[in-house]
């Protein structure tokens, strides 16, 4: 029978302080499996590539919380959002955030296209970006979950789209029902 050593872990760090040894045994996973302790923001650039990238940093952290079964609707959430944003601020930076609450997970996206002073226009302009987010609005739904957009105030700029993910929904996501 293999013996099993532990191998101490010591956080990086500068401040002796911080220091501690954490006894980990190699079967053992050192991510935390805690979603309370989710909450990321990011800023990436209005490009084609930003999606990706964000459909990356969003599966690593829910593996790295332990919420595996949000990797599908969530990836697909994220990318929707990041491309939308894109499309509507080019060349800017979009800024998408990524919490978990009270079993919800949370996916945000602002991009800086500012309101049009116009109200037709202002409705052309959102009609627009509810059309690019079916496929969103169809893996919410799927999920039981709830989206929106997010209008800026007249003091402030940008537009916020968010997407509400129930765990519940999220752990049935993609299974046929009849």
């Amino acid at each position: 029978m293999p013996m099993h050593t532990s191998t101490p872990i010591t956080p990086l760090t500068l401040c002796p302080l911080i220091a501690q040894d954490v006894t980990l045994h190699p079967e053992q996973d050192p991510a935390p499996k805690d979603p309370v302790g989710l909450a990321y923001s990011f800023t990436v650039p209005a490009e084609p590539r930003s999606p990706a990238v964000a459909r990356r940093t969003v599966r690593a952290a829910l593996y790295a919380h332990g919420l595996a079964e949000f990797v599908d609707p969530a990836l697909q959430a994220i990318s929707e959002l990041v491309t939308c944003g894109a499309l509507f601020a080019p060349g800017q930076d979009l800024y998408y955030s990524l919490r978990w609450r009270d079993g919800v997970l949370r996916l945000v996206n602002w991009d800086p296209h500012s309101s049009h002073s116009d109200p037709a226009q202002a409705a052309l302009c959102t009609g627009s970006r509810k059309r690019l987010l079916l496929l969103l609005a169809c893996v919410v739904r799927e999920c039981d979950g709830t989206w929106g957009i997010s209008e800026p105030a007249p003091a402030t700029e940008g537009t916020r789209v968010w997407a509400n993910l129930p765990e519940a929904g999220a752990k049935s996501y993609g299974v046929r029902r009849c």
